[in-house]
């Protein structure tokens, strides 16, 4: 796995009463051609995704009402 000089996080917040979902698309270009994962430093979730995908479409989230998640965001 090469990972970037840089580490990133990504954190994602519903200040809603209800549970939301939706894309995030994410401006980082460099993720073009590569595969990102996302580990839940609040959780044992971790997810692996196209970095096309994040950059075009976006990361997918279904968040509870007052939920969140903080990913530390690695690419390869």
């Amino acid at each position: 796995m090469r990972r970037l000089a840089s580490e990133r996080r990504l954190i994602a917040v519903n200040y809603a009463p209800n549970a939301s979902q939706g894309y995030l698309r994410l401006p980082f270009q460099e993720f073009t051609g590569r595969t990102a994962r996302l580990k839940d430093l609040m959780s044992d979730a971790s997810y692996e995704r196209d970095g096309t995908d994040l950059v075009s479409r976006g990361l997918y989230l279904d968040l509870p009402s007052w939920g969140y998640h903080v990913f530390e965001v690695t690419l390869w």
